[in-house]
């Protein structure tokens, strides 16, 4: 019987798979490539910085992704927010203040 993943779950493997492409690793990458084509100092500095660059947006979308899915599971499985709990804390500051002066 095939496993439902849920979207918490999904998250997680997701960041664990950014993980595994640390910065260090696209470099070595970058070098490696620009070694094999005989790039220049030149090109081979312009390739690796835009390696790196494509690297940290997919990192940022990823980010996204993860925390719009995170979000939703959490509303899904009725976890309040923190400004749900800012609310309930005023109200009780608010009931004890009026509590005292009476």
């Amino acid at each position: 019987m095939a496993q439902h993943r849920i979207p918490f779950q999904e998250g997680l493997y997701a960041g664990l798979g950014l993980a595994l492409r640390a910065k260090d690793r696209v470099e070595e990458f970058a070098r490696r490539l620009t070694s094999e084509y005989e790039m220049s100092e030149e090109e081979g500095k312009k390739f690796m910085d835009d390696m790196l660059k494509q690297s940290e947006e997919a990192r940022t979308r990823l980010d996204d992704i993860i925390e719009k899915r995170l979000e939703a599971y959490l509303e899904r499985a009725g976890v309040p927010k923190k400004s749900d709990f800012d609310k309930l804390s005023k109200k009780i500051d608010d009931l004890e203040k009026k509590l005292a002066q009476k």
